[in-house]
């Protein structure tokens, strides 16, 4: 019998080859897809394999190459509707066997395969050797044998090559169980089986979270044994038959004759009793007791030998470890069903890529932003090549993209955000998938523009307000001196009056245009050194002259006069409005206390803190949070931008200003100055 794996999604296809080969010698195993496929060409040596190119997302190539990595001595075998594939020649370099055209022609299709896969009368089976890359595949017979070595009895054979038939049913549980007892059955000759398991959810180290196990069996499969019989009569792993196998872990059989009067045997020997059983025999995968099979007497009436009991042990065995795998093959399956349910939910676009640049998976919010069919395959030349490229440099050079935005797709005005990372695998040789998320940033990039343009507005709006404020506080005692100029010139005090407030009012005009000024420049100045005593003291004259009253700066004793560097007269300003707002915030002749400290700043180089402590009431907790914002006062007249102005000077030059907020130093306002 020669099997055959046919992978393909069209089911006229299957039907198409069983009427092609004869079922007496080929046996067709049709499997939906590629990744299927791979396993049992890896575990279980068919002797062929055929692969229609109709499935989707298949590249011939890659499938070629995948197949002989997981078996190199398999019959390759292709079959396509194109009358000349562009891929031919790269398939036959690659190990393909033979290329067949569709429609298949029966006598063709038997010629080949009897010329690649049935070995010569009296010579051993043909060997494939699969070539250097470059060469041509072929098949070529092996060297013949210097002598006939040890057969195998031809009965042993049938048995082997019966036997086998039930891995075909590898993955249905139920199905496989059954074939099993149907041989079991045929070998041993007996009157009736049962095989009885517990629940498949009971927890595997590692897989899923420890629960309060299920003792209750369930009958799988029986023959000779009533199935109704078990809807009424339940056997479980905490008494009876199956709680004594499953302490002992041993095989039991029953008794009619002996202990009658000890419940715990009249339980089990009413057990056996009920069911026609003589013997039960615990399958475990060894670690835990899975179930048990229940097994009646030979059809000749005849009793098992010791021997066979432990040969049917050994077996029942190696059923729960089949089962086990089974249980686990189902639970990784529903694991992965729904996470693919959930990927599907997902509004974002998900997309996976093989580091073959092959299209592992793609959700249907990714066609629906690619503007394609639910049914229609996304193939790597199908992305932007914007975004083909940064998902190439992932994919092949393993570099680290950031999140991106990208809204360049052709008559759609959607922006998308872009993030790509890769998938990191237990296998690092098998290679590493990358993911593509794409996700709709279209109402949020728009609610983020309008929140942009409103607060523009209302800034826009602040800024007029103050602006008209500072200027109309400016305005109002010239206008008054203006309408008493006619009248009041000749007069010496007037005179006085009006050049006294025409120097303050336009030198405070000239401060809040300075303010606006800087506000709206980053830093351009020259750099210089200079001293900072003499910096500091430059600002004070200045801000006594603005403020138009005296002060007192006191130089702690512990003051160090050093060098630093930067635009000296942006940073004199700077330290001209900390000194005006402590000017300002005390009486006629206020007291302004000056100490400094040189430390290392966070990239290594070398700072000064100035210390300013006025007499003055301090800021209050609130204050000290809002003062360095634009337009936070707590005076009648100003706009609330000099501390604004002078945080933004500082740290442009590598500093920073910092109000103090503490009772003990309520007043104090730290300036920090790059040194020289």
């Amino acid at each position: 019998m020669i099997h055959i794996l046919v992978i393909t999604e069209d089911s006229g296809f299957q039907e198409s080859l069983k009427v092609l080969l004869p079922e007496n010698e080929f046996r067709l195993h049709p499997l939906s897809s590629l990744s299927k496929a791979l396993p049992l060409l890896k575990s279980a040596h068919p002797e062929a394999c055929l692969v229609d190119t109709g499935l989707k997302n298949l590249s011939v190539v890659s499938a070629v190459e995948a197949i002989r990595r997981n078996s190199p001595a398999v019959g390759l075998f292709i079959c396509t509707d194109e009358k000349e594939p562009v891929w031919e020649e790269e398939a036959y370099l690659k190990g393909a066997d033979f290329i067949f055209r569709k429609p298949l022609r029966g006598p063709l299709v038997n010629r080949i395969l009897e010329k690649h896969l049935r070995p010569a009368v009296g010579t051993r089976p043909k060997q494939v050797t699969r070539p250097e890359a470059g060469a041509t595949a072929s098949f070529v017979p092996a060297p013949p044998s210097r002598g006939p070595g040890p057969a195998l009895p031809a009965s042993a054979l049938e048995i082997m090559r019966d036997f086998s038939r039930i891995l075909s049913y590898s993955l249905d549980l139920k199905s496989f169980v059954h074939q099993f007892i149907l041989k079991l059955r045929e070998v041993i000759s007996v009157n009736r089986v049962a095989i009885l398991l517990r629940k498949p959810d009971l927890p595997f180290p590692g897989l899923t979270p420890p629960h309060e196990e299920d003792t209750d069996l369930e009958c799988i499969c029986s023959i000779g044994i009533e199935v109704d019989l078990f809807q009424y009569f339940q056997l479980n792993l905490a008494g009876g038959i199956g709680g004594t196998v499953a302490r002992s872990g041993q095989i039991l059989k029953a008794d009619y004759e002996t202990n009658l009067f000890s419940e715990e045997n009249y339980e089990i020997n009413r057990e056996f009793e009920l069911l026609g059983c003589e013997v039960a025999i615990p399958i475990v995968d060894r670690e835990r007791c899975l179930g048990l099979a229940l097994i009646g007497g030979r059809l000749t009436g005849a009793h098992f030998s010791d021997e066979e009991l432990q040969l049917l042990f050994h077996l029942m065995e190696e059923l729960g470890l089949a089962i086990r795998n089974n249980w686990l093959h189902e639970e990784l399956a529903s694991n992965h069903e729904l996470i693919s349910d959930v990927i599907a939910q997902f509004k974002s676009g998900c997309l996976v890529m093989s580091p073959e640049l092959q299209v592992l998976h793609a959700n249907p919010a990714l066609h629906d932003f690619m503007q394609k069919k639910p049914d229609e395959p996304v193939a790597f030349s199908d992305l932007p090549p914007t975004i083909a490229c940064q998902l190439y440099e992932v994919v092949q050079k393993g570099h680290d993209i950031a999140p991106f935005m990208f809204a360049d797709f052709p008559g759609d005005n959607r922006i998308f955000r872009i993030s790509i990372f890769p998938l990191q695998t237990r296998n690092l040789e098998s290679g590493t998938a990358t993911m593509l998320l794409m996700e709709d940033f279209t109402q949020i990039e728009k609610a983020k523009k309008v929140e942009i343009e409103s607060h523009n507005a209302q800034t826009i709006a602040l800024i007029a307000e103050r602006f008209a404020h500072e200027i109309r506080n400016a305005l109002v005692p010239l206008s008054t001196h203006h309408q008493l100029l006619e009248s009041d010139f000749d007069k010496e005090g007037f005179r006085n009056s009006l050049d006294k407030t025409m120097d303050r009012q336009i030198r405070r005009i000239s401060r809040f245009a300075d303010q606006m000024l800087l506000l709206s420049q980053s830093r351009n100045g020259t750099d210089r050194t200079g001293s900072l005593k003499e910096l500091v003291k430059q600002a004070f004259a200045e801000a006594r002259h603005f403020c138009g009253k005296g002060g007192i700066l006191q130089w702690d004793p512990s003051f160090a006069d050093c060098r630093i560097r930067g635009d000296l007269s942006t940073l004199r300003y700077a330290c001209m409005e900390i000194l005006l707002n402590a000017l300002q915030s005390e009486g006629e002749t206020p007291e302004i206390a000056i100490r400094n400290k040189i430390k290392s700043g966070p990239e290594g180089n070398s700072l000064v803190t100035v210390d300013f402590l006025d007499q003055g009431a301090g800021f209050s907790p609130e204050a000290a949070e809002e003062a360095l914002k634009p337009f936070f006062t707590t005076r009648n007249v100003g706009v609330g931008l000099g501390l604004t102005v002078a945080e933004k000077i500082l740290r442009s030059h590598g500093g920073s200003l910092q109000i103090t907020q503490d009772k003990q130093h309520a007043n104090r306002i730290r300036a920090t100055l790059p040194l020289s």
